[in-house]
C-alpha cells in the first residue's frame, strides 16, 4: 500500500509525477497506452486510500502515478465551487446540509470522514475546485465533471484562473454545457460522453471543428469501442463493477476482460489495483 506520509497532512513537500506514460499522452487522441482515471481523486465509494475530493486524494493519485483525477465541483450558497460528489456534506463530512444552502466557509469548517484511511487527513477540508486544479497542474490531467452544476461561467473561469487550460479536461454528457465552455474559452480541453452510436455520430459531427479528446461510454462496451476508434478517438469507461469484484478476489486479472475488448482508459474507484493489472503499481 502506498505511504500515506507522502499525501496525508503530514508530507513535508507534495509528490512529483511519477506515472511512467509520458504526460502528453493524456490529451492526444492517437496515444494507444492503456491511462487510468482515479475516481474522486485516488478512488471514490471504494476507495482505501485517502478521502474522496480532496488534496490529499489528488495528491496520493499523483503519487500511485494515475494519469488522470476526477472532480466533482458544486456551487455553494454563496457562488464558489467546492469538490464534493453528494448534493449534501452529509455522509462526507460531520456536518449536514445541502451544500447549495451552506457558505464556502461553513463546509470548510467541517471535518471530513476520513476514520477507515491510513493516514492522518486531519487537515484537510472540502476543496474548492481551484484547491484541486492547483494540486493536479504539471502532474496529473483533471477530468472537471460539469454535470453537478449549470455554472459553466465558474468552471471555466477557475481554470483560467489556475492557469490549468492544458490540465483540465472540462468532461460533461450535456452538448449545450461544452458549447457554452467553448464560447467563454475557445481553448478548452473536452470530453463527451455518449450511449449509443447514435450518439457518438451526432457528438463527433458537433463537435468537428473542437474534437473532444476522450470519449467515455456508458454501455455496450464491444459495440460501442470499435465505434469510436473509427473515429480515431479514445474511449474510457467506468469499472466500478469490475473495481468490486477485483477487491473482493484480491485479483487484479479481474480488469483483462475489458480491456481485451480494447479499452483506452478506466475509471476506477481503485487506481492500487488497475495499476497493479496494468504493470505499473507494485
Amino acid at each position: 500500500m502506498l505511504d500515506p506520509s507522502l499525501f496525508d497532512c503530514t508530507r513535508t513537500a507534495d509528490p512529483e509525477r511519477t506515472s511512467p506514460i509520458p504526460i502528453e499522452c493524456a490529451t492526444d487522441p492517437t496515444c494507444s497506452e492503456r491511462l487510468v482515471s482515479g475516481h474522486r481523486g485516488a478512488g471514490g465509494s471504494l476507495g482505501v486510500i485517502a478521502p474522496e475530493d480532496t488534496v490529499a486524494s489528488v495528491l496520493a493519485a499523483i503519487a500511485l502515478g494515475v494519469d488522470y483525477v476526477e472532480t466533482d465541483p458544486r456551487p455553494t450558497l454563496d457562488g464558489y465551487l467546492v469538490n464534493l460528489h453528494d448534493t449534501s456534506v452529509d455522509r462526507t463530512t460531520d456536518g449536514s446540509g445541502e451544500a447549495a444552502e451552506l457558505t464556502l466557509a461553513e463546509i470548510q469548517a467541517l471535518t471530513l470522514d476520513a476514520a477507515r484511511f491510513a493516514g492522518d487527513f486531519s487537515c484537510e477540508r472540502v476543496p474548492t475546485l481551484e484547491q484541486i486544479l492547483s494540486a493536479a497542474r504539471g502532474k496529473v490531467h483533471v477530468l472537471v465533471d460539469a454535470n453537478k452544476t449549470d455554472r459553466v461561467d465558474l468552471l471555466v473561469a477557475a481554470i483560467q484562473s489556475t492557469d490549468t487550460l492544458e490540465w483540465a479536461i472540462f468532461d460533461t454528457s450535456s452538448v449545450a454545457k461544452i458549447d457554452e465552455a467553448l464560447l467563454l474559452e475557445p481553448n478548452l480541453l473536452t470530453m463527451i460522453r455518449v450511449d449509443t452510436t447514435a450518439e457518438l455520430e451526432d457528438q463527433i459531427a458537433h463537435f468537428a471543428g473542437h474534437p473532444p479528446v476522450i470519449v467515455e461510454i456508458g454501455a455496450s462496451p464491444a459495440q460501442m469501442i470499435p465505434a469510436v476508434h473509427a473515429h480515431g478517438q479514445r474511449v474510457m469507461l467506468d469499472l466500478f463493477g469490475t473495481d468490486f469484484a477485483a477487491a473482493t478476489a484480491n485479483d487484479p486479472s479481474l480488469y483483462a476482460d475489458i480491456f481485451d475488448l480494447g479499452l483506452d482508459i478506466g475509471q476506477t474507484d481503485r487506481p492500487d489495483l488497475l495499476l497493479a493489472y496494468l504493470g505499473r503499481f507494485p
